[in-house]
């Protein structure tokens, strides 16, 4: 892949061939970290919320303003696609993190819930566009051979911006006030615009696609996507979308209370739940690099049946340093295989369609996200055995795993080309499906 230059360049390669594709993967962890922030900030100062004397909310209150960012989130991702292949990645990344930015500062100077809310959605719609924009632009940028691990590294920030957010909460706010919170979130986009503006390239890909020839009618975009060869396969990654969101809000919601059913003590419940998105982290980087290795089919398809077979396992009444590595594998599995997927989405569409299908995938996939905590009330419950609480919620990862594998021999050939290896070299018209499809991916650093 040929190396992007900086939008202010002139066209002159940088000295390093590594300076720009470093460049964006450090600026998309800042980025990524700010999304991260932005969405557990309302989970940290949900108490405060419920204190603050001036609105009087009540409990219901406060779910229906969560339940803003995520209907934000949704919308965000199905419309974000759309503007990033058409506009660029770098142009439509700015424009979410401006917006997640300006939310969080319109959170903390609401002067009623209605407006608090609107900035939740604001945020919502920022948050759920930015990795849609994000993702394809990694992909793009990374060097072949390594765009799993980059994608993978990107997604760390969402859990190092929680980290933040929860430590911000537990140092700034004062017990009565929850404005400083959003404050920080809002500073922290001022923070991080700048830098992606002028650090951030566009990709080359991507700009030599929209350049050298104009695409032609419906071979861009969701157009694109929603057709054939590829409605059959937007359809079965929007549904393992979905299937990996349930399961991440799922276990990350009631984990703990389905050990506490297991007669696990509270504590060790809760440790349960840090094991489970420290797994999802450092194994998500293990899972990368293996399908950097051995291409993306078979690593989404592991990763799903390793969280299926992880999650009963927790059901077994183990030795407690055994359960933790069972639980470190089920994050690894369960939750890690959001980031793989990704990469698997973008491998299958052609550029000028790429991130429509992310974002297509990613919002369907939400559905998913709202699915995994009612689900999880359902089971609790419904009053079983506690064995079957863990089997029933490893259904979802063992149809995530038939997709996967089903989707191997419905995908439409990898159609983004091989990079121009020399100069006047055109690329291959956007949008025109190979003449078959493939069973399975070719190795990963190889072009078709």
């Amino acid at each position: 892949m040929s190396t992007p230059a900086f939008p202010r360049t002139g066209g002159k390669p940088p000295r390093s061939l590594s300076t720009p594709t470093g460049t964006a993967l450090a600026v998309g962890l800042a980025v990524m970290t700010l999304e991260g922030f932005d969405l557990v900030a309302f989970g940290a100062t949900t108490p405060l919320l419920l204190d603050y004397r001036p609105w009087d909310l009540t409990v219901a209150l406060i779910g229906l303003l969560g339940s803003l960012t995520p209907i934000g989130m949704l919308i965000g991702s199905l419309l974000v696609g759309q503007f990033t292949d058409r506009f660029g990645r770098r142009r439509t990344t700015l424009v979410s993190a401006a917006l997640v930015s300006a939310g969080m500062f319109a959170c903390a100077a609401a002067p009623l819930p209605s407006l608090f809310g609107a900035g939740r959605f604001v945020v919502g719609l920022g948050a759920g566009a930015i990795y849609p924009a994000m993702a394809p632009l990694i992909f793009e940028l990374a060097p072949d051979r390594r765009k799993n691990l980059y994608s993978g590294i990107v997604q760390c920030g969402t859990p190092i911006g929680g980290a933040f957010a929860a430590l911000a909460a537990n140092t700034l706010l004062s017990g009565h006030s929850f404005h400083a919170e959003y404050l920080v979130g809002g500073f922290a986009g001022l923070l991080v615009l700048p830098m992606a503006y002028a650090w951030l390239p566009e990709s080359t890909e991507y700009q030599q696609a929209v350049t050298t020839s104009a695409p032609a009618p419906g071979s861009r975009g969701v157009r694109l996507v929603l057709k054939p060869p590829y409605l059959t396969t937007t359809l079965l990654f929007c549904a393992m979308a979905a299937l990996s969101f349930l399961l991440i809000f799922g276990m990350n919601t009631w984990l703990p209370e389905l050990m506490r059913t297991a007669d696990y003590p509270l504590r060790s419940s809760q440790t349960f739940l840090i094991l489970l998105n420290l797994g999802a982290t450092v194994g998500g980087l293990a899972l990368a690099l293996l399908a950097d290795r051995a291409g993306s089919k078979g690593a989404v398809t592991a990763s799903f049946a390793l969280g299926a077979a992880a999650i009963v396992g927790m059901s077994a009444q183990l030795p407690l340093p055994v359960l933790y590595g069972i639980v470190i594998l089920g994050g690894c599995g369960a939750v890690g295989v959001q980031g793989l997927l990704n990469v698997y989405i973008s491998r299958t569409y052609p550029v000028t369609a790429r991130a429509s299908a992310v974002g297509v995938a990613l919002g369907v996939g939400r559905i998913g996200a709202i699915a995994g905590p009612t689900l999880g009330g359902w089971l609790l419950a419904a009053g079983l055995a506690p064995r079957w609480n863990f089997i029933l919620f490893a259904v979802p990862a063992v149809l995530g795993a038939i997709l996967a594998w089903a989707a191997g021999g419905r995908t439409p050939r990898d159609d983004r080309g091989p990079t121009p290896r020399a100069p006047g070299r055109t690329p291959r018209v956007q949008g025109r499906p190979a003449p078959a499809p493939r069973a399975q991916e070719s190795t990963a650093g190889q072009t078709p």
